[in-house]
């Protein structure tokens, strides 16, 4: 198993929520995927992420590190659909023009205008 947003996602979520249980209720997921997936990352990591008791779970020193770096990792993944989003709905792009100068200066403010309008 390699990183993945998913595991990266739930590892944030039981962080958050303290217990794996609740996390897995707010992933709609079940709670013993959700211990796999931990467990698969610790595993990957070589390294323990979390503490766990009978009161719920706290992160280590390790864990507290990969909670700012899970964080930022999504926030990116969730920026470049976004921006990809843009893509798809024709209002980010290039558009080349070949006109005149007087053709530029005369009819590109208005159509642009009506375009940016849509």
């Amino acid at each position: 198993m390699k990183l993945d947003p998913t595991s990266l996602r739930l590892f944030v979520s039981v962080v958050e929520e303290r217990t794996i249980a609740a996390a897995a209720e707010r992933e709609h997921i079940a709670a013993s995927a959700v211990s796999r997936r931990i467990s698969e990352l610790e595993t990957v990591l070589k390294t323990e992420l979390l503490d766990r008791s009978n009161k719920g779970i706290r992160p280590t020193a390790a864990g507290v590190a990969l909670l700012s770096l899970a964080r930022g990792v999504l926030h990116d993944l969730d920026e470049i659909q976004a921006q990809m989003r843009g893509y798809s709905s024709g209002t980010r792009g290039h558009v080349r023009v070949f006109a005149t100068i007087s053709a530029i200066t005369r009819f590109l403010p208005e159509q642009l205008s009506a375009f940016l309008e849509l």
